[in-house]
């Protein structure tokens, strides 16, 4: 842009600006070349000024892992959140279990797309929404912009290319039920009732309702769920207890349980077509607690989303 500008200046300079009209109509030229050049590097300052605060990697299958809770930066110039309901707590491990996660599936010749957080959830939360993912302090508003603005991308990258695909995201829970909790918007008191009655809920009411409507095998939302290739079954028979799941259908009254948060809402095809999502909460103990036991889910669950990609997702999942 910068080398533009000098060709024109150069250009009417060696006709030595005798024309008013001529000179007006560069300086107006040059204030709007000027204004594309202080945005252009406004945005990159802006990348550059979060660079360290974020990850993000484009992918060659049309999954999206997002690990927004797992950070430990906790910069001076952003202010701790400490409004009333704020939850500050890291999901202990949990960016650790998304690198390895990315890992195995690199060895298996996969690239997930990955928006990952490696700021501290007492700075900002990034599953919530603008207003409310921070307390008083607006610092953070263009991190949370740039943050959500690649998972976008990422989204529309994947219905561009394969049509529709799934976001993984990845958090950690302290419930005392030490089992996996999947996330499809459906609240515990509904997968109870639907376990029981799957006509009960409409699948346009969870965040694969895509998935659904566009399965190969045209399975079912109680197929998706509960089913032997439902995410939850293949996690329990694999050494990992989940719900729901063909084991664990649903949650019993008064089990504390997380549906899903603004990203599983946002991202996921409740509201829109194309790409699929649910919140992978993970427990503490047997999984995220000890080195070894986060490698043996990180290798256990990669190769569990490539089998139940390859099942759901055959029409358009990539073979390598």
């Amino acid at each position: 842009m910068k080398n533009l500008v000098t060709e024109i200046y150069q250009t009417l300079k060696s006709n030595n600006l005798k024309n008013y009209n001529t000179l007006k109509y560069f300086v107006i030229l040059f204030t709007l070349l000027s204004i594309l050049i202080s945005c252009e590097q406004s945005d990159d300052k802006k990348i550059n000024q979060w660079s360290d605060f974020v990850e993000f990697r484009k992918g060659n299958i049309p999954l999206i892992i997002v690990a927004p809770h797992g950070g430990d930066l906790k910069p001076k110039w952003i202010e701790n959140r400490d409004c009333q309901g704020s939850v500050i707590t890291k999901d202990l491990y949990t960016l650790d279990i998304a690198f390895q996660i990315e890992n195995e599936l690199n060895n298996m010749g996969y690239q997930p797309f990955i928006v990952y957080a490696k700021i501290h959830r007492i700075k900002i939360d990034l599953n919530r929404s603008l207003q409310t993912s921070h307390c008083e302090d607006d610092t953070s508003n263009e991190l949370w912009q740039l943050f959500h603005d690649q998972i976008f991308t990422f989204r529309q990258e994947i219905i561009n290319n394969y049509n529709r695909g799934l976001l993984i995201d990845i958090h950690g829970h302290g419930h005392p039920i030490q089992r996996i909790e999947l996330g499809y918007l459906i609240t515990s008191q509904k997968l109870r009732e639907l376990s029981s009655d799957e006509t009960f809920i409409q699948h346009n009411e969870t965040s694969i309702n895509s998935l659904i409507e566009n399965h190969p095998e045209n399975k079912k939302l109680g197929d998706l769920l509960f089913g032997d290739n439902a995410l939850g079954s293949l996690l329990s028979k694999n050494g990992f207890p989940t719900v729901p799941s063909s084991t664990d259908r649903a949650p019993k009254s008064g089990e504390p349980f997380f549906s899903g948060g603004t990203n599983t809402k946002n991202y996921g095809s409740k509201y829109q077509n194309g790409v699929d999502a649910i919140q992978l909460e993970l427990n503490r103990n047997g999984l995220r607690q000890d080195s070894e036991d986060r490698k043996r889910f990180s290798k256990v669950f990669a190769k569990i989303l490539i089998d139940y990609m390859k099942f759901h997702y055959s029409d358009i999942f990539p073979s390598n």
